[in-house]
């Protein structure tokens, strides 16, 4: 299935078998605003904070993320210690504000190149297509949290975490008219990102999600 945000008719899409449920975009709406557990990742924006234009000094090789004004992203920290594990939540929070980007440019950025591959990539680069066909864009604030490495072998790793949409909306690129949905269970997702190993950093290849969950409502 595609991913969207509820409210918009847009057409749907024929999805890569791969993805069992809703995309990250999948449905959302309610109040001007969110909230995550934790600190944000380097690069992430939240609230009235300005862009991140240069690489931060924690991190000097973090990726650049050209995001317009209305559109925010927090993404939790949620470091562990471990160097492999903080390391693959690095760029798996990397990866998260790089597809927020490309659903704002509706297109397939460099940086989502960098972070996406395989079936996840294609499927959502097929998504950014048809927000641009259907003339719509996102707006307001995505929060990632509740962000866990649950396994780790031969290359490969799983990161399970929670999305809040309930201040994410869809927005018609022309008019600026904002789609505003209100807040239910559904803005709330329960997801899972298989990364590989890519050179010196980490890739999503594979994703999964179920829409309506009572557990990330609870812990936004």
């Amino acid at each position: 299935m595609r991913a969207r945000r509820n409210g918009t008719g847009t057409g749907a899409v024929a999805a890569a078998a791969a993805v069992a449920a809703a995309l990250l975009l999948a449905g959302c709406g309610g109040d001007d605003g969110g909230s995550s557990s934790g600190d944000k990742i380097e690069g992430a924006r939240s609230g009235d904070d300005e862009p991140s234009a240069e690489p931060s000094e924690k991190d000097p090789g973090a990726p650049r993320f050209d995001l317009p004004d209305d559109v925010k992203v927090e993404v939790a920290e949620d470091a562990t210690g471990d160097g492999q594990k903080d390391a693959i939540l690095r760029d798996h929070g990397y990866a998260l504000m790089a597809q927020q980007e490309a659903y704002a440019a509706t297109e397939a950025t460099p940086n989502f190149s960098r972070y996406w591959a395989g079936e996840a990539a294609a499927t959502f680069e097929a998504d950014f297509a048809e927000y641009r066909k259907d003339g719509v864009t996102i707006t307001g604030l995505d929060t990632f949290y509740f962000r866990e490495v649950t396994s780790v072998q031969d290359g490969r790793a799983v990161v399970a975490y929670c999305e809040d949409q309930s201040g994410a909306y869809l927005k018609n690129a022309e008019s600026g008219k904002v789609d505003k949905t209100p807040t239910t269970l559904n803005s709330y997702i329960d997801a899972r990102a298989t990364m590989e190993k890519s050179g010196g950093g980490w890739k999503v290849v594979d994703y999964q999600a179920t829409r309506g969950s009572k557990e990330c409502r609870d812990e936004a």
